[in-house]
């Protein structure tokens, strides 16, 4: 079956047409968060990397994520997200195409799982071999073959997929933790020798 017989593929918002920036301040209507590109990772939504921005008109309500949309970037890699509950309210920019699942025939968290396989992005890669600008078109996610899988293994493979999402949150979270304290000891050894070689030197 295609995607677009079970979901509805909507591009995400042009910023430049709804941004304050270069305006005057009466032009600002709000502060919106952006879902940006590089803030969708490896199947996750990396808070510390979603924008801002001031806007001057008001951004269609439909282009904003809602639990249980999958996000996917248009541009290489082509990454896409599970939108879980805490990631709702973002604005999506055209970089990135809001899919919504109708949810009596796909599960969102595994049509996740299968965008983000090697063989889903191998596809996607060859639609804009030779182009100058390659960014997949709609008409080419909508075009997707999406193999008929049962509903319980949809469920069961989607659960798992979102269940690595969170482990990979927690391993790099560890990591950076554990980057900062290794960071901090060479740090503090390089102020003890600075204290040290003063110390002689008076």
């Amino acid at each position: 079956m295609k995607l677009e017989e079970v979901a509805k593929i909507i591009v995400g918002q042009i910023m430049t047409r709804v941004s304050a920036e270069n305006r005057n301040e009466d032009d600002t209507i709000g502060i919106v968060k952006v879902l940006a590109p590089k803030a969708i990772s490896d199947g996750i939504i990396v808070k510390e990397d979603l924008g801002e921005l001031q806007i001057c008109k008001m951004i269609d309500e439909k282009k904003f994520t809602k639990e249980g949309d999958v996000v996917v970037k248009l541009s290489t890699p082509y990454d896409a997200t599970y939108v879980t509950k805490e990631n709702e309210g973002l604005a999506v920019p055209s970089f990135c195409a809001i899919i919504r699942v109708k949810k009596d025939e796909m599960d969102a968290k595994y049509l996740s799982a299968f965008l983000n396989t090697r063989y889903v992005r191998e596809i996607l890669k060859s639609k804009v071999m030779g182009s100058i600008r390659p960014m997949i078109k709609v008409t080419d996610l909508r075009n997707l073959d999406i193999p008929q899988v049962s509903k319980e293994d949809m469920e069961d493979i989607g659960q798992a997929y979102i269940l690595s999402g969170k482990k990979k949150i927690i391993l790099s979270d560890m990591i950076e933790t554990e980057t900062k304290i290794m960071e901090n000891i060479v740090l503090k050894s390089i102020k003890k020798g600075m204290e040290n070689e003063e110390a002689r030197n008076q």
